[in-house]
């Protein structure tokens, strides 16, 4: 797996936990990305372990993925807000 298929695969995995998260709790939610960062930087240590050059890179994204799933979070909800208040006061469609 070259580092482009390395990246598009982070990017699958944020956007899955950031999907979930939204779900949690805000008060909890800091300590449910936690958790899951920790199972991918282990699956990824398993996976790549036999490739330290790998291995690096992997672990780079690894490194930035809370902060990357933390603002996918807020893009969902700003978007998730923006709909809401876009609907606000419009009148349904006649069929």
């Amino acid at each position: 797996m070259n580092r482009e298929q390395q990246a598009a695969r982070i990017q699958k995995i944020v956007n899955t936990i950031a999907e979930r998260a939204v779900t949690v709790p805000p008060e909890i939610r800091p300590a449910y990305i936690r958790k899951e960062v920790a199972k991918v930087r282990e699956a990824f240590r398993q996976t790549y372990g036999a490739d330290a050059r790998l291995a690096a890179y992997a672990m780079e994204f690894v490194d930035a993925m809370a902060g990357w799933i933390e603002a996918r979070i807020h893009a969902l909800e700003t978007v998730a807000v923006g709909k809401t208040e876009a609907d606000v006061g419009r009148p349904e469609l006649e069929s």
